[in-house]
């Protein structure tokens, strides 16, 4: 069986959501499917157009499906007749009408699913009629879809799949601070700034620095080198780590005590199923609207929407041992760690919709 999941490297997210659904049907089924994760945007050197990607509004949409439809739709067409996939799998919403429109061109029965990457806010990129199974996160989203047109019995609500690490790692989180030269007793804040190490990470940094000297500081930059080196070549008031990119972020989440990041719905997702309290900095216009809201709105940290109200936020938390242990049971308790595997579960049952020729 042949499984095809289109993305766009976007930020880390949909990469990571992408390669948990590709974890899970391999757990499934061993060697029985060959999951294939494909950036339908990617290009040599980043452009404008991979910039606009970004962005789910309807007029950029409409700008992006014009300007990319002579060369992305051939791309589309030739890369289902070479994968010959039994289930295309949608993990960006901009990958759907070029999939769609490749889809007619082979004149095949293949069945899609669209993977909603979203908490809150369903943007229309994500509705297509077209599409036969949904997944959605929350009942919010969920509640969206319907009003957007989509038959209910289309939706199944499933969760954000996060990778099988995260809330799985049993080594003490003091253990786990020792190996990565943290103090082993000190509270631990970890700061993220996404893939791409987005929004002013380095005076909020310098003020979480600056708050308590009891604490300690994990940053992460992600692929932003530069604010790496200088951050590095800082020299900070407490403990302090600072990394880029990097692939341990459950081990990072398990050994820290607070979370403070950007509202990407992978992250917030991520910290839920870790067991961590959140404090979100910002979040984009567009797909992350409402998720720091939902943080809030479901116990789980705080929507600290500047950099006022987040240092006073991680204040409450360090001071307050009790409402951290709550709010760290709350995420736990709204975590759902099973999402990649029900996902895989309909794929697999979806795929038997398909007519691709199989070699089993």
């Amino acid at each position: 069986m042949r499984v095809a999941i289109l993305m766009s490297d976007t930020g880390g997210g949909h990469r990571r959501l992408s390669q948990a659904i590709a974890t899970a049907l391999a757990d499934l089924t061993g060697a029985q499917v060959r999951p294939a994760i494909v950036d339908l945007f990617a290009t040599s050197q980043p452009t404008l157009f991979d910039r606009l990607t970004r962005l789910y509004s309807p007029v950029i949409r409409r700008l992006v499906v014009r300007s990319a439809w002579p060369r992305l739709v051939p791309r589309a067409t030739a890369l289902l007749a070479s994968l010959q996939p039994d289930v295309v799998v949608i993990a960006h919403p901009l990958c759907s009408p070029f999939a769609l429109a490749a889809r007619a061109a082979l004149g095949r029965r293949l069945p899609f699913i669209a993977t909603v990457t979203e908490l809150v806010t369903v943007h229309r990129s994500w509705i297509e009629p077209a599409i036969d199974r949904y997944t959605a996160a929350t009942p919010e989203v969920q509640a969206r879809l319907i009003a957007g047109g989509i038959p209910p019995e289309r939706i199944v609500l499933t969760g954000l799949p996060v990778g099988p690490r995260f809330g799985a790692i049993t080594t003490p989180p003091a253990a786990l601070r020792l190996r990565w030269g943290l103090d082993p007793d000190r509270p631990t804040v970890l700061l993220l700034g996404g893939g791409e190490g987005a929004g002013r990470l380095e005076p909020l940094a310098r003020g979480i620095a600056a708050l308590d000297r009891r604490l300690q500081l994990l940053i992460v930059c992600g692929r932003n080198e530069r604010l790496r080196q200088r951050l590095a070549g800082l020299d900070w008031p407490v403990p302090a780590r600072v990394l880029g990119f990097t692939d341990e972020m459950p081990e990072l989440m398990h050994l820290s005590d607070i979370i403070v990041t950007k509202g990407g719905p992978q992250t917030i997702v991520e910290a839920l199923a870790s067991g961590r309290p959140l404090i979100i900095t910002h979040t984009l216009p567009g797909q992350e609207e409402g998720n720091a809201e939902w943080v809030e709105r479901n116990g789980v940290g705080f929507a600290g929407t500047t950099p006022q109200r987040c240092l006073a936020a991680l204040r409450r938390l360090l001071d307050q041992p009790a409402l951290r242990a709550e709010m760290a049971a709350r995420a736990r308790a709204l975590s759902r760690p099973e999402a990649a595997t029900t996902i895989a579960r309909l794929i697999l049952a979806t795929a038997d919709l398909s007519d691709a020729p199989r070699d089993r």
